[in-house]
């Protein structure tokens, strides 16, 4: 059976990645380096989701540029963005927060040993967290789409509709009836506590997104 204080002090070590993440913001060079691996990724998933889905990719960059105030750590542009794909390009990064929570689960659900292995996947988790939340060039992007806002609002619906629906009185899938069933027990559990530190973990890096 997993350690659970060699758990949380994984969970408070990739916390502490995020907030270095996040404090380094203000020594630029140093920031773009750190989360080059995250950048790469980000960009990487533009890159694939345009060849998918007909973007027609035109260029490709991890060189940091001036936008604005602020600067834009890397870069794809498209030569073909329209109603069906700027959605889906836009928000493509998010594909990498599954890719991350998997990645934490498989190191918790074994016995952390802590050296440069350890450390390594901590780093290596921390840049797909922050790779994967979408900068506010792909949120405009992407709003372009409608898709994106019929999405949106029947993700709320369905929402709304599981929150407020009572356990055994819909057609809700059972993985769905279990997850409202586990979220009125008072106990907890490992899920429970690593979904919770994981969402603290993102939000973190929500604030550290990009200069």
């Amino acid at each position: 059976m997993p350690d659970k204080t060699a758990q949380w002090v994984f969970l408070g070590a990739l916390v502490a990645m995020l907030t270095l993440f996040r404090e380094s913001r203000r020594f630029f060079w140093i920031f773009s380096v750190l989360v080059l691996p995250g950048t790469f990724a980000h960009e990487c998933c533009h890159l694939a989701l345009g060849l998918l889905l007909n973007g027609q990719p035109a260029g490709f960059t991890l060189l940091p540029r001036r936008e604005g105030k602020g600067w834009a750590m890397g870069s794809v542009s498209f030569g073909h963005l329209t109603w069906y794909n700027a959605f889906f390009i836009g928000m493509a990064p998010l594909m990498l927060l599954p890719a991350a929570y998997g990645l934490v689960r498989w190191r918790l659900g074994g016995q952390p040993v802590f050296g440069w292995p350890e450390a390594l996947a901590i780093y290596g988790i921390a840049n797909l967290i922050y790779a994967g939340l979408p900068s506010w060039q792909d949120c405009k992007q992407a709003a372009r789409s409608p898709i994106g806002w019929l999405l949106l609002a029947g993700g709320i619906a369905w929402g709304w509709h599981w929150y407020y629906s009572p356990v055994g009185s819909g057609p809700l899938p059972a993985w769905v009836l279990r997850m409202k069933k586990m979220s009125g027990r008072r106990e907890m559990h490992s899920t429970p506590m690593i979904q919770k530190v994981s969402a603290n973990a993102i939000m973190l890096a929500c604030l550290s997104r990009r200069p």
